[in-house]
């Protein structure tokens, strides 16, 4: 970002008061005088589609982050925020001509590369999903949504291998953001340090979708180290998880995989000595997933 001004300093206010509407219509009053005193005037043009964005007038906020980028062509912000619109307005790929346009400028920059990678994901292109989302784990390699995305991705694509180094980076970051929070370290991840489970996969069983839900500690007896939520038009109809308790431990096995739909559990008496790699359990739970649905 370029030094600040006048116009920074309104949208810095504007930031700090985003949920008073008088006080965004008031920086943006200013704005509107700066821009038509200096129509040139490129960080007030972007401060102005900040603030349309935050008050939801996406289209007029495209409209300033282009003449902003009119203004300067190198300006960076103005190029990634007009990305982020064209993506809120629906339009992928304009937005990620977009979001290419401002990594051009800035390829240190973490957000577009993680912003490309969201909207490949949604769009089911996972080979340039993966890439977007390694290249955002290499700019940030402690930022743990990126890191997430990444062993989705890979797992997705087949990577096992990788995803385990991913996995257990993953794992590190929320072991180190509990420690740092009972530590009281200055300025502890609290989001992550508080955070008790993940979605680690996403896959499709008949035409169902299922989550694959890992718990980072889990409690109580038994413990559901991961459930494999099954899902049909939004609707929960049954899961299996993979368990440990104190019951199962004292019989000389580690882990079991319950079925479990409402309050009936039902034990597939398929276990485990050791905590099977996600790979295994996957195929294991899809074989079962599959004898289950037809069954139903």
């Amino acid at each position: 970002m370029k030094k600040k001004d006048l116009a920074l300093d309104l949208l810095e206010m504007a930031l700090a008061r985003k949920d008073e509407p008088v006080a965004l219509a008031s920086a943006l009053i200013a704005l509107d005088r700066l821009t038509r005193q200096r129509p040139d005037h490129a960080l007030a043009h972007y401060a102005s589609g900040r603030i349309l964005v935050l008050l939801g007038r996406y289209q007029l906020a495209l409209g300033a982050f282009r003449v902003a980028s009119d203004c300067d062509p190198t300006l960076f912000e103005a190029h990634y925020h007009e990305g982020v619109c064209q993506w809120l307005l629906g339009y992928d790929e304009r937005a990620l001509d977009k979001l290419r346009a401002a990594s051009g400028l800035a390829p240190e920059r973490f957000e577009p590369w993680y912003d490309q990678g969201q909207i490949h994901a949604n769009r089911g292109e996972d080979a340039l999903t993966l890439a977007a989302f390694m290249r955002a784990h290499e700019l940030q390699p402690r930022d743990f949504p990126s890191l997430k995305k990444l062993l989705q991705s890979q797992i997705r694509v087949g990577l096992w291998e990788a995803a385990r180094v991913s996995h257990q980076g993953l794992r590190r970051l929320w072991v180190e953001a509990q420690m740092a929070e009972t530590n009281g370290a200055p300025d502890p991840d609290h989001e992550l340090a508080q955070l008790e489970s993940y979605v680690l996969d996403q896959f499709e069983i008949d035409e169902r979708d299922v989550l694959a839900i890992e718990t980072f500690s889990p409690r109580g007896d038994p413990q559901v180290l991961m459930s494999f939520v099954v899902t049909e038009g939004g609707r929960i109809l049954y899961s299996v998880n993979l368990e440990s308790s104190v019951a199962l431990r004292a019989a000389g096995s580690a882990w079991i995989l319950i079925v479990q739909e409402g309050d009936v559990r039902i034990n597939t008496d398929i276990r485990y000595d050791e905590r099977p790699s996600y790979p295994v359990l996957r195929i294991a739970v899809e074989a079962l997933l599959r004898q289950w649905s037809g069954s139903e």
